[in-house]
C-alpha cells in the first residue's frame, strides 16, 4: 500500500485502506468511473474529493501489485 501510505489526510487514508482490502481492482475501476458514493462519504465523513482520492489510491496500489 505504498501509494495509500503517502496520503496525508487521515480519513482519506483510512478509507483508501478499506477500499484496497474490500474491493477488487475491477470494482474500484468501476467506482472511479462513476460518481462518489454518498452513503460511503457519509459513513466515513469524507468529501467527494477525498472519496475520489482514496479510490484512485487504492486502485493504483492494486495495479502496482500486478
Amino acid at each position: 500500500m505504498e501509494i495509500i501510505n503517502q496520503l496525508q489526510d487521515g480519513k482519506t487514508k483510512a478509507f483508501a485502506k478499506h477500499c484496497f482490502e474490500r474491493y477488487s481492482p475491477e470494482e474500484l475501476n468501476s467506482a472511479a468511473e462513476g460518481s462518489p458514493d454518498h452513503a460511503e462519504m457519509e459513513h466515513w465523513d469524507i468529501t467527494a474529493g477525498q472519496w475520489e482520492e482514496a479510490v484512485a489510491a487504492a486502485l493504483a496500489d492494486h495495479k502496482a501489485q500486478g
